[in-house]
């Protein structure tokens, strides 16, 4: 279950994500994590677009830089930046010394309970799926009937890769998507949304 106090570690870039306000707090409208990123470690997430999100990074401790709309720019503790529906991005990276963490708030417009889960429950259940070896470089499933499942979860709360045209990935989504949950693979798995063994 997501809510406040869950957390989950990309194993990769060993980056760690809080929840500090969940559906409950949010009244279903987004969520608040806490992301702390260590020395070093490059974006978690690849280029995406929100559809009707927005999506607000406060820099707590360090220096960082993101993209918008395409172009680079940098942050340092006590700066925001808004990254607006409709425009591709990238999360706030690492870019000084020491761990970085930045405070992120998602506005989803209106209240979508569904998509704290959903949301969230995808990118917990890519660090299990990393845990076992079944992520690749580019933090994308191996499993090509997986991969359509993670698609079609978030891309169902409008959620898109910047590199591939949003109608492909629709698509994608309502074919090779419903096949592959038909077959039993799913965006998100409730084993992945315990606590790693020893994490306790």
């Amino acid at each position: 279950m997501i809510q406040v106090g869950f957390e989950t570690t990309d194993p990769f870039t060993q980056t760690r994500s809080v929840i500090i306000k969940g559906a409950t707090e949010t009244g279903g409208r987004g969520w608040v994590i806490e992301v702390h990123c260590p020395d070093g470690a490059p974006p978690v997430v690849l280029e995406h677009v929100h559809l009707t999100w927005s999506e607000t990074f406060e820099i707590l401790q360090g220096t960082a830089a993101y993209t918008l709309g395409g172009e680079q720019h940098a942050l340092k503790a006590g700066e925001t930046v808004l990254m607006p529906p409709g425009v591709s991005h990238i999360h706030p990276w690492n870019t000084g010394a020491g761990v970085m963490v930045y405070r992120q708030t998602t506005d989803f417009g209106e209240a979508t309970p569904g998509a704290v889960q959903d949301v969230l429950g995808a990118f917990a259940t890519i660090n299990g799926l990393a845990r076992e070896g079944r992520i690749g470089k580019k933090g994308l499933p191996k499993n090509p009937l997986q991969f359509a499942a993670t698609l079609r979860t978030l891309t169902k709360y409008g959620g898109f890769d910047a590199a591939v045209p949003i109608p492909i990935q629709r698509v994608l989504s309502a074919t090779l998507g419903r096949v592959a949950e038909a077959v039993g693979y799913r965006g998100v798995y409730e084993r992945y949304l315990q606590p790693p063994p020893g994490s306790g």
